[in-house]
């Protein structure tokens, strides 16, 4: 949902537009639905970016939507061409790289503001809301029915414009063949803001505040301009910023913001415990994720190409949520170990090389071949292409995990080891919490905001946690799956959260982070599937308000959870390590109700806190 591989969208220029001559023209651009003609070769050059024609238009309730196209070779094709759709809150004109490619391929882009952000008129009490996902219906006619469109629309896009182009497929609109969602949120509570209902407050207070700021017109990176205060601040703040052709003046995009009311903002969620639990502003964060509309996905059945990461929040459980939830949905779903813009390589076992895999014109490559085949009529086979870390390789698999894998348990044992047999006798290990303990700030919640992860030697950090190691790897095994742990602990507190790492140990002691998952304990009820609004996995919990569960300070309790799921080569002579912690400061909301708290692991018979994984023997 937030920025794809940046903080905010590039700023291509930042030369005020000033077409001689030209005024607001309130009534004549309000009404407008068709692109003006191009602009003609004596206005002055625009910026790179800058859309080949732009325009407004009315949504069934007269709000305005501000539309920019690009054509292939900047000119309006000879025969009516397919549409590629992105619908962004950043800026149409900070989606023109994203645009390139296609325009290249013989596509015309066109990118919406969507309703409330940016350039287009409308509230914004909520994103990803109701009447924003009714737009889509009217957009995508819109598009389909214009004299230079073949009638065939596909949606894209990375981040929220995944979000948007997920949503799509949900609408009954007959035009819209197929999407391809890179780096969507699908679950926007648990592959985001509250994995494991643990809040991300970095996240939400950061992005949050940014947004806000863009919709209204302000610098978000804290500069002092202010589109709405100062007329000549507009231009400077392009690509977030492009007004419609015609109103190269501001006019119309200065009304704009002037009428925006009261704004959504990060305070609208903080302190929200559940799934379920609205924010201030009346809406939950799940009712505005692809998988509230799981129904209807499965009705209209459109074939998608699906991206995630490894590396980058929840995405990699996302895309793997949305394809075993949707089991008739025609689907290629590929996962990497990328940052989330999938354009810096993230691989943990290779910190120095950025380089990512696939390369990115490959990525885009990909999904122009995927749009092709399917306005060819030619069948999407379900299928899962994971990246293997490690190995820098790609594998393929219809199931996951793939269907030879072997599950396995690790148990903990005396002298903080993993066993693979439950241990003969019982055990405790204390670990008091180090609230300052963190995983870094270039992380896969970082990756969401603009800095690529980047995992050096856990080392450091685990001499503040508590540990586990397994014995040797005897032969070089492909980790593949979605671990799950299973702790029986106390604590001091009645409201603990707990952070759990899974590590790869080389035979020299350096420690390679493979994934994590945090969950805060009152969720600790496990949850009948049946009752979930999608297929969760293993080890499910429902995050309702009425399934939470009290705790007394001081009494076990079993807590059983999924880490993010992930695929690495471990070769033979390393070790796995379980690393427990009570924190991430810089990036999660510190529980214990701010004070001290110790964690009391249980171990042996009657206690059998442990790991569960799936594993296979490497084959090159």
């Amino acid at each position: 949902m937030p920025y794809r591989n940046h903080l905010l969208p590039v700023v291509l220029a930042t030369t005020a537009i000033a077409v001689p001559g030209a005024s607001p023209l309130p009534g004549a651009a309000a009404a407008q639905t068709a692109p003006r003609p191009p602009v003609p070769a004596d206005v002055p050059t625009r910026p790179q970016g800058w859309s080949d024609q732009s325009y407004y238009l009315p949504m069934r309730d007269g709000v305005r939507l501000a539309v920019s196209l690009y054509f292939p070779g900047g000119a309006l094709p000879g025969k009516p061409a397919p549409v590629m759709l992105i619908q962004t809150r950043y800026g149409r004109a900070g989606e023109a790289g994203f645009a390139a490619a296609w325009q290249r391929a013989g596509y015309i882009v066109a990118i919406v503001d969507t309703r409330g952000t940016t350039a287009s008129f409308g509230l914004r009490r909520v994103d990803l809301g109701p009447e924003e996902q009714r737009d889509m219906d009217e957009i995508i006619a819109h598009l389909a029915h214009q004299p230079w469109s073949n009638g065939q629309v596909i949606a894209s896009g990375v981040s929220y414009m995944a979000d948007t182009a997920d949503l799509a497929t949900s609408r009954p609109a007959p035009a819209l063949l197929a999407a391809i969602p890179r780096q969507s949120d699908f679950d926007i509570y648990l592959h985001l803001f509250s994995p494991g209902g643990v809040s991300n407050d970095w996240m939400l207070r950061t992005w949050g505040t940014a947004v806000r700021e863009m919709d209204l017109g302000r610098d978000p990176e804290g500069g002092d301009a202010d589109c709405l205060k100062r007329v000549a601040d507009c231009g400077r703040l392009f690509p977030t910023l492009q007004p419609v052709d015609g109103d190269e003046q501001f006019g119309l995009l200065r009304q704009a913001l002037a009428a925006r009311g009261l704004h959504w903002g990060p305070e609208d969620y903080e302190g929200i415990a559940f799934r379920d639990q609205p924010g201030h502003n009346g809406h939950t964060l799940f009712a505005s994720s692809p998988a509230a509309q799981l129904a209807a996905i499965r009705r209209e059945r459109k074939p998608v190409q699906y991206w995630g990461s490894w590396l980058d929040a929840g995405m990699a459980e996302a895309a793997l949520a949305r394809y075993r939830s949707a089991p008739d949905v025609p689907t290629e779903l590929w996962i990497t170990a990328n940052n989330h813009g999938q354009n810096v390589g993230a691989d943990p076992f290779f910190p120095g090389e950025r380089a990512p895999m696939p390369a990115a014109a490959d990525i885009f490559a990909s999904n122009i071949a995927f749009a092709d085949r399917v306005r060819a009529g030619v069948p999407v086979a379900r299928a899962i292409h994971y990246y293997v870390m490690g190995a820098k390789e790609m594998r393929t698999s219809a199931a996951w995990p793939p269907a030879d894998t072997k599950p396995s348990s690790l148990y903990f044992a005396p002298g903080r080891s993993l066993a693979p047999r439950v241990p003969g006798r019982r055990g405790e290990d204390r670990y008091a919490v180090d609230f300052t303990a963190t995983t870094g700030k270039a992380t896969r919640w970082s990756t969401q905001f603009g800095t690529p992860p980047a995992y050096p030697d856990r080392r450091a950090q685990d001499a503040r946690l508590l540990t586990y190691d397994s014995p040797p790897m005897a032969i070089d095994t492909e980790l593949v799956g979605t671990p799950v742990v299973t702790l029986h602990m106390a604590a001091r507190t009645n409201d603990p959260a707990v952070f759990v790492y899974l590590e790869d140990v080389a035979p020299d002691g350096r420690s390679t982070y493979l994934g994590e998952g945090q969950f805060r304990a009152i969720h600790r009820k496990p949850a009948n599937p049946a009752t979930l609004p999608y297929d969760q996995g293993p080890a499910p919990h429902s995050f309702r308000r009425r399934d939470a569960l009290t705790i007394k300070p001081g009494a076990r309790m079993t807590l059983r959870f999924a880490l993010f799921p992930t695929a690495a080569l471990i070769r033979r002579g390393h070790r796995l390590r379980v690393a427990i912690a009570g924190a991430d400061a810089d990036t999660f909301h510190i529980y214990s109700n701010g004070k001290p708290d110790t964690f009391t692991i249980a171990y042996g018979p009657g206690a059998p806190s442990g790991l569960e994984i799936s594993t296979r023997p490497w084959k090159p």
